[in-house]
């Protein structure tokens, strides 16, 4: 087991160190307060899973072995594998909660493929413009498109900067949502603009997205509820909590051609909305993070898009993307988290820039990455997560699988610190055995001596 500092409750949370605050987190998702196994073996896997991925992050000592972790979308390969399309993951919660249920007990990896799947619905009542999703712009069984964009202009950071909320509420909605298209028409602090029978139209929408959202969440939390009790836990804790302030800047407000074009057209402008979406993200993290409920997953994963060998420079990197990154990094460390830093695409120019981060705090998950060379520089500093790649999931042989997964275990995999996961999402192309193929070698070839 994970060795875990145990801290009288009674400690409050504020004098505790950051290391303490780690511990306990630790100690509150090994205890899980509330839950009921099914049995005591179920209990016991349990604890043994979290306390394999504990070691694996903390960089102290060899996990028994090899914790393995290969990803999902619930509308790509746990849909396949029960017979749904991705359709089905969208807009039915009953099957989106039977996939994620079956795969979990069937193939038995690590943790569990918690039912968290999109809402069709919810976006259709929105009137979402920046999406397509199987059902709705793709085929049943397409993929989920992301519709980039301009959503706030090259002149708009002053708005912006000078009031987000406003800037969101008023100008950013109304360009992605239909339904929130009349907010436009809203005055702060005049609560006739309320009246409008097409801004009450609008408020409706909303509220009938949320009541929908509520509903399929509810059910969702009952089905990951049980398969806790059956012995799997979460590896994601509260995302909403992580994120590149870059990203947030150029997924969904000025896209990436405006974002590229503002690194050398406007970059103080660009830096000042870069250290406003900062300082409010380090002041959500250490409001909300005595809220996290106990006993849920410390790891806060996010995905970083931008940030990748070909999007930018290396000087660029480390005056636009990193700073900021690297202040959310430190925060959420502060406060007892583990961030999972998802970096997408090739990351093997910003090895040695990543570095400034406390050692065993946090995990890298690598896609297009030499990992041989990202368990030189970064082994005593991070836990490394990736990367069989998918096209060998979809293509390849069990026994190249295998080969390939032994050789990753034999170097990112050297004395510890590494999680045996995909390069992506495996979707609807990847081969069952292929994916059993990647487990067993975990659990028979991953194991420490």
């Amino acid at each position: 087991m994970a060795t875990v500092t145990k801290k009288t409750t009674e400690t409050p949370r504020e004098t505790l160190t950051p290391d303490e605050k780690m511990e306990r987190r630790f100690a509150a998702w090994l205890a899980t307060p509330g839950i009921q196994f099914v049995s005591p073996e179920a209990e016991a896997e349990y604890k043994a899973r979290i306390t394999r991925i504990i070691d694996a992050i903390q960089l102290k000592k060899t996990p028994d072995r090899v914790p393995v972790l290969p990803r999902f979308q619930l509308d790509g390969f746990p849909a396949a594998y029960c017979g749904y399309t991705p359709k089905d993951m969208w807009y039915d919660v009953d099957k989106a909660i039977d996939a994620a249920t079956r795969c979990t007990l069937e193939l038995q990896f690590d943790v569990k493929i918690g039912a968290s799947a999109p809402q069709g619905r919810v976006y259709e009542i929105l009137e979402d413009k920046q999406r397509k999703w199987p059902g709705h712009g793709v085929a049943d069984d397409g993929g989920m498109q992301f519709i980039e964009g301009e959503y706030m202009k090259a002149d708009e950071y002053d708005a912006f900067i000078l009031d987000e909320s406003d800037f969101r509420l008023r100008t950013y909605l109304p360009r992605t949502w239909g339904a929130a298209e009349p907010l436009k028409q809203l005055v702060v602090g005049n609560v006739r603009s309320f009246g409008l029978p097409e801004v009450q139209a609008a408020l409706r929408k909303l509220m009938e997205a949320g009541d929908e959202t509520r509903r399929w969440e509810g059910k969702i939390a009952a089905a990951n509820k049980k398969l806790t009790e059956l012995g799997f836990p979460s590896f994601g804790g509260p995302a909403a909590l992580g994120g590149a302030p870059f990203d947030q800047l150029g997924d969904n407000l000025r896209g990436q051609r405006g974002i590229v074009m503002d690194m050398f057209r406007q970059p103080q402008k660009l830096l000042e909305a870069l250290d406003i979406l900062t300082r409010k993200r380090l002041l959500r993290i250490r409001q909300s993070s005595a809220n996290v409920s106990p006993g849920s997953s410390p790891i806060v994963g996010f995905a970083l898009h931008k940030g990748a060998d070909g999007f930018m420079s290396d000087e660029q990197f480390r005056t636009f993307y990193w700073p900021s990154l690297r202040q959310i990094c430190l925060a959420l460390i502060e406060e007892g988290f583990v961030p999972q830093l998802r970096a997408q695409g090739g990351y093997n120019s910003r090895l040695e820039a990543i570095r400034d981060l406390p050692p065993g705090k946090v995990i890298w998950c690598f896609s297009d990455m030499d990992m041989e060379r990202a368990k030189e520089v970064l082994g005593d500093i991070a836990c490394l997560q990736g990367n069989v790649p998918l096209a060998l999931i979809n293509t390849g042989t069990p026994e190249q699988t295998a080969d390939y997964c032994r050789r990753l275990i034999d170097t990112a995999g050297k004395d510890g610190g590494f999680i045996l996961d995909t390069s992506g999402s495996i979707d609807n192309r990847g081969k069952v055995e292929n994916v059993r193929a990647m487990i067993r070698c975990a659990k028979e070839d991953g194991v420490y001596s």
